[in-house]
Parts: structure tokens; sequence; C-alpha cells
């Protein structure tokens, strides 16, 4: 039971710090960042803004991946739990990677509408 709450917390966290960066828009202004981003330099910030999106839902889905080849390597120590466990990490995984794409994608959006903008 300690152990469930434990993974849960990690997993809270990182999801929580995948949102959250040092520089740039904060989530509540960065709606409104898109909305009203009209010059080059803003659109050039978006971009920056959701490259480090992506590069922290990678860091995330790393860990992730060292978590499932941590159960992997001692699955005795988990018992009956360990599929549970890897079908949670797969599925973490797989969805911090496709926001990662994601991310990168709107990225490249708003590089392309920088270059519209000159």
């Amino acid at each position: 039971m300690k152990f469930k709450n434990i993974a849960s917390l990690f997993i809270a966290v990182g999801l929580m710090s995948a949102c959250a960066t040092g520089n740039g828009p904060k989530p509540h202004s960065w709606a409104k960042a898109v909305q009203t981003a009209d010059t080059r330099d803003a659109h050039m910030r978006l971009a920056d803004h959701y490259e480090d999106v992506a590069k922290t839902l990678d860091a995330d889905a790393q860990e992730e991946r060292e978590m499932l080849e941590e159960y992997m390597a001692k699955p005795w120590r988990y018992g009956k739990r360990i599929q549970d466990l890897k079908s949670r990490a797969d599925a973490m995984v797989r969805d911090l990677e496709m926001a990662a794409k994601e991310s990168r994608q709107m990225a490249e959006y708003h590089r392309q509408m920088a270059v519209e903008e000159r």
C-alpha cells in the first residue's frame, strides 16, 4: 500500500512538473499569450516555451522508463502487482511521448507563424 502511494505521488509530481517551466509564459497567462501572439518575438517565445515543455515531458518519460526497468529487473518484489505496474508505466511513457510530440508540433507551428510575421 505504501509503495502504491509513493508511486502515485511520483506520477502526480511528474505530471505537474511537466506543465511548469522556469521562464516563458506561466500556465495562467499561457492561453492568453497564444491568443494574443501577433509579433515575431511573441511566436518565438511561444515556440521556445513549447520546446521546453517537450524536453520536460521527454525527461519524465525517461524517468518512467527507468522505473519500468527497475520493476522488470526484480519482478518478485512486486508479486501480482507487477503486471499492473508494467501496464501503468507503459501507458505513462506512451502518453508522455505523445504529449511531447504534440508540444514539438506546436513549437514548429509557432516558428512558422514567426517567419510569416516578418
